[in-house]
């Protein structure tokens, strides 16, 4: 039976846990499509509603009538589908 070189394998493994950790920082680093997506700040801006309102509304149960959908990618900002939000506040304003 060949036996595999034991460093051979250890570079195979840090090669591979390597491939891993890049895919990950470019997953967190990864920011989504702005002409698609909005962030509470710029609805504040585009529709002069507090960011904290929106903020406080998606984080209440999808079940809740006032409930706002939103997309975390990587760290605390949140995102929130533009045509959704356009139709919510459009018909408010």
């Amino acid at each position: 039976m060949n036996q595999q070189d034991p460093k051979d394998t250890l570079l195979e493994t840090i090669a591979n846990l390597e491939s891993k950790i890049e895919f990950l920082l470019r997953a967190y680093q990864s920011k989504p499509d702005k002409s698609r997506y909005i962030t509470a700040q710029d609805i504040e801006a585009d529709f002069g509603i507090d960011q904290r309102t929106v903020l406080n509304r998606s984080n209440l149960p999808p079940s809740h009538k006032q409930f706002i959908p939103c997309l975390r990618v990587g760290g605390r900002r949140k995102y929130f589908d533009r045509k959704v939000i356009e139709r919510l506040f459009s018909a408010n304003v």
